[in-house]
Parts: C-alpha cells; structure tokens; sequence
C-alpha cells in the first residue's frame, strides 16, 4: 500500500512538474539562479546556527572539544585567516554570516517578485491579444467575464506559484542544510524525525485531495459568478425596467453562498494540517530531551542546537504542506490559462492575403452558401452583383440571412461554398487589415466608449486631427448638437453612450466609420431603433454619401431603403427579388410591394 501511494505521489509531482516547466520555462534560468540564492541563504543561516555550539561552550567557559564536523571547520577557518579563536571574534563571524543572510534573502525575494509581475503582465498581455486576435465563430461562444477573470484571479492565482516555488525552494534547502547540522550532531535522531516528517504526508494525503477537488470547483464558480454579473450589469436597465432586481440578488446570493461553502472547505483543509503538525514536533522535541537527558554524553550546547535544528526541520516540513496546499490550490488557474491560451491559438483569425485594397468596379457574391451547422443552410446560391458607387438596400423578414450576409462580407464567417470576389479577387486575397480599413460597417448594437466625443470618433485612431473630427461630425449631422453642448467634443457620454439619445449616438458611430474613409459603408439596421426624426437626421447624412461610398444597407424599415438605387429581397436564405425600389413597388405581384403596403405598419416584422 505504501508502495501505491509513494508511486501516486511521484506521478502527480512529475505531472505538477511537466505544468510548471510548460508555464514557467521561459523564466527557467532566472528560477535556477533563485534557486542558487536560497541554498546560499540557507547554507549561510545553517553555518551560523552550528557557531552556536561554540558560541555556547565559551558563554559556560566550558572546554570547547571539537565534537562535530561543522564546529571542528569553522575554528580551522579562524585558524586559517590566523584570526584568533575566541568569542569576541566568534560572535563578529555569526553576526556577519546572519547580516550576509539578510542581504542574500532580501534579493532573493527582490528577484522573485520582479519575476513574477513580469510574467503577470506578459501573461495578461499575451492572454488579451490572443482573444483579440481569435476568430469570431470561437468568440461568440464565450462567456461575458470570463476574459476578466482569467485576466485577474487565474493570473494572480498562477503568478502565485512563482513566488510558491521560490518559497519552496528555500524551504526545501533550509529542510536539506538542517538535516545536515542535525545529522552532523545525531543520526538516529535525524532520521526519526526524517521518518516521522514523511509520515506525516501520507496521514495528511486525504486534505491534499480534498484542497484539489474544491480548489478545481472555486475556479469554475468564480468564472460563472463573473458571468452572472457581467451578464446583468449588461442588461441592467431590462433588469431594472421588469422589476426584477429581487430575483437576480436572490440568484447572486446562492453564487455567494456556494463560493462561501468551498472556500471555507480549503481553508479547513489548509489550517487542519498547520494545526496538527505543531503538537507533534513539540511531543517528538520533548521525547528526544528524555532520551538525551538521561545520557552520560549530554551536552547542552549541542542539545539547543540540534533541537532547533529539529525544531525548523518539523517547520519546514509544516511550512512545506502549507505551500503544497497553496500550489494545489492555484494549479487549476493556472490550468485553466494553458487551457485558454492552447484553444485560443488553435482558432487565432488566419490571414492569407498579400494583396493591396483596390476597388475600381464591381463587389460580386458567385454562388454563395453558407450554414452554422450541417443540418441547415442559412444562405443558399446567393448571386449578387453591385457596382461601386452604388447604394443597395437589403431588406427581408428576421431570420432570412441578412445579418449573415454582412458577417461574410466583414470576413467574420467564410462562405460554406462560393466566392466573394472584389474586381474579380477573392475577397481573402487581401490583408484583414486592408479589409477592415476599407469596409465600414455601423450595426444597430451600438458600441461608444464611456469617454468623450472627440475620442468616440476617432475610436483609437489618435493620428485624426481636431478638424478632421469636426469634418466628419458635420457630415454625419451631428456637429451642430455637439457645438451647443458646454464641453462640446471633451463631453463625456457616460457608458455605452447612456447621456446622449438613441439617434445621436448612432450619428457619433457613422462619423466614427466615415472618418476610416472606407470604400464600402455596411449599415445594418442602424435606424431599427430611432425614432423619425433621428432616422432622417441618418437618412439625410447616408444620402450624402451617395455615388462616393458604395452603401450596402439593411433595414426593417423600408422607408430607410425607398431611395437606394436597388433593393435585394431575401427570404429564407434565398435572394427572390433584386430591381430598383419604384419597379418592385410597381409590380403589386412581388414580395416588396406586398411588405411595403403591409397595413397600419413600416415596419417587417
């Protein structure tokens, strides 16, 4: 049985071993030179508790007798320099050998901390560019506030080992350097408290799997519970407006509740083995004063110092299941990070294109399919032609593949089948970022940073100069409202634009777009939510547009698409009707007249 639980024991190390060096590698010379550190810090201290023997002998005026290797090394060293061997000169070697400690410590831990706040911020960097960078069909299956959490506790969590392994690692030598003093003052009592100290691992196995498995369970409860709050911080004013704050607190309380319960769960876990490792160094302490006392050979001097000696081997020991706990208790955030980052770069947005932005003539879909699972298309043999310059509406009821369209045209989905070809290339052919920089796009979701106008629109495009803002408000028709404002374009919006109404933030965004100067405008749906004045104030800025910018907009409401040049009619995936708005209106057979003349509404849903 004990060969079973050694042999679980080493193959969780060499497992907890292959997590570490697969996480901290990148740090492995700087982790070998605190390694180094903490030997010398302890072998310095160790030197300086073995002096004491002497130190004692000379404080008794008791002949010193040269009884052990450490103490016979340190008077050949004085003897050596030609320093004489006296307290005076003995107590200057020990205070010099704890000042040295001190300053080995001090740098020790200097580099340590200096490691890991580099590791937590290049982590944090490489973790928040990853995700960026990650397709979109990974990132919308992720949760609200679980970038943030990995971002903050699995990182601070798993920088934590660093500092863990550091601790350790001075642990272990101080545990190797007193096993040494001890074994030069007594074997047999070093090796019993050896054995006693290694016995006390195994009696305390079941705390160490319990600490796991509830550790495993908080990391996954704090990841939902940053969901469930994020989620609902999102949609507070629908909270808020059902009158259901009640309900959501109640929900929030049972998060609290079970996080409360694991937590306590640890740290009974953790302090139990703390409490029960104290009583049993002092019993063995005493028991070896027992057997030491009644001794022809006991000699107080050597006793205080092998029992301190002991003494730190049982704290090293007892220090040491602290740590263990703490790194099991942190090895599933780090986990969970590995994890992340491994998915992450296996769905990073690839790239391929090498090509320059150009568009002189036409923006064609050949044959375009396209379905989110196998079972069901969402676009079917789409066939679409349109012409630069032109202003193309896209109309259709909800469901019926207008939104996926424009995802594929943004390159955030690729076809199933088919091509989207601009002058006759792929439209893959070219860089994301020549892409991106050409194709504006300004969807019905509005995105404003809670920071001011001026920075609203240039959305971290610090080279747009003040009139370049000023130019592209005007011709989005919002520089008249903000010029009447007190701060004009310093005023703050508040979050998600909270501070302005529907349609001037929706004028904020276009100047946004219009000022990436893009070739190809892409609204989607931008005016769904505006009321009628709002909605004109858009009109009146997108018609200005007009024979510049090739527009391509989607709409429920129809009169938002009446002066484009042609309309597209999708249903169900398919494209039904494409002609000019007054030809489909004209033929009281299509499917656009029907929607347009549907009775007491505008609207298609």
């Amino acid at each position: 049985m004990l060969r079973i639980n050694m042999f679980s024991m080493f193959k969780k190390l060499f497992n907890a071993a292959k997590i570490f060096k697969r996480a901290f590698s990148q740090h492995k010379k700087v982790l070998v030179l605190l390694f180094c550190l903490s030997f010398l810090n302890s072998i310095l201290e160790g030197i300086g508790i073995s002096a004491l023997i002497p130190f004692f002998s000379f404080i008794g005026h008791n002949q010193f007798g040269n009884t052990d290797l450490i103490s016979r090394s340190i008077e050949k060293f004085f003897l050596y320099l030609h320093i004489p061997f006296t307290l005076k000169f003995l107590l200057i070697f020990v205070s010099s050998l704890f000042i040295l400690k001190a300053v080995v410590l001090f740098f020790t831990n200097f580099i340590a901390a200096l490691v890991t706040t580099n590791y937590e911020k290049n982590l944090r960097s490489n973790l928040f560019k990853l995700t960026l960078y990650d397709s979109w069909p990974h990132l919308i299956k992720q949760k609200v506030g679980h970038l943030d959490q990995l971002l903050v506790t699995d990182i601070n969590c798993s920088s934590s080992l660093i500092s863990s392994i550091v601790t350790g690692a001075l642990m272990f030598t101080k545990l190797v350097v007193y096993v040494l003093v001890a074994i030069n003052l007594s074997i047999p009592i070093t090796l019993f408290a050896l054995i006693l100290g290694l016995l006390t691992f195994f009696i305390f196995k079941p705390f160490f799997y319990r600490n796991q498995i509830m550790s495993r369970q908080a990391s996954n409860m704090y990841k939902d519970l940053a969901h469930f709050v994020n989620e609902n911080i999102i949609g507070m004013k629908t909270v808020k407006s059902m009158f259901v704050e009640k309900s959501v607190i109640e929900r929030g309380k049972k998060f609290f509740e079970e996080l409360r319960s694991i937590n306590l769960k640890v740290a009974v876990s953790r302090h139990i083995t703390h409490a029960l490792m104290q009583p049993i160094g002092f019993i063995f302490i005493i028991a070896i004063f027992s057997f030491s006392y009644k001794t022809n050979i006991f000699n107080f001097a050597s006793f205080a110092v092998i029992v301190y000696a002991i003494n730190q081997i049982f704290t090293q020991i007892q220090s040491g299941q602290a740590h263990l706990h703490g790194m099991i208790s942190s090895a599933p955030y780090l986990i969970n990070i590995m994890n992340y980052q491994e998915i992450a770069r296996q769905n990073v947005e690839q790239d391929k294109g090498n090509k320059k932005f150009v568009f002189n003539n036409n923006l064609e879909l050949v044959n375009v399919n396209f379905s989110y699972n196998s079972n069901q298309e969402t676009l079917k043999h789409i066939n679409l032609l349109i012409k630069k310059g032109d202003m193309v509406g896209l109309v259709g009821h909800s469901g019926a593949g207008k939104t996926t369209m424009v995802d594929l045209l943004l390159r955030l989905f690729q076809p199933t089948s088919g091509n989207i070809l601009l002058d006759e290339n792929n439209i893959n052919d070219f860089t994301l970022k020549e892409w991106r920089k050409n194709v504006g796009y300004v969807s019905q979701d509005i995105f404003l940073l809670n920071d001011t106008i001026e920075n609203n629109i240039k959305f971290y495009n610090n080279s747009l100069t003040k009139k370049e803002v000023e130019k592209f408000a005007k011709i989005a028709n919002i520089f008249n409202f903000v010029s009447s404002l007190p701060d004009k374009f310093s005023t703050v919006i508040g979050e998600r634009g909270i501070l302005l109404s529907g349609g001037q933030r929706q004028r904020i965004i276009l100047a946004r777009i219009l000022a990436k100067n893009p070739k190809i405008l892409i609204l989607d749906e931008a005016t769904s939510a505006l009321d009628n004045e709002s909605e004109i104030q858009i009109q009146k800025a997108i018609e200005n547009l007009k024979g510049r910018i090739t527009v391509l907009a989607i709409a429920h409401r129809l009169t938002t698409v009446k002066n484009c040049d042609r309309i597209i009619v999708l249903k169900d995936g398919e494209i039904i009707e494409n002609g000019e708005p007054k030809e489909l209106l004209n033929n009281k057979n299509s499917f656009f007249y029907e929607m347009y003349n549907i009775k007491n509404t505008d609207n298609l849903t």
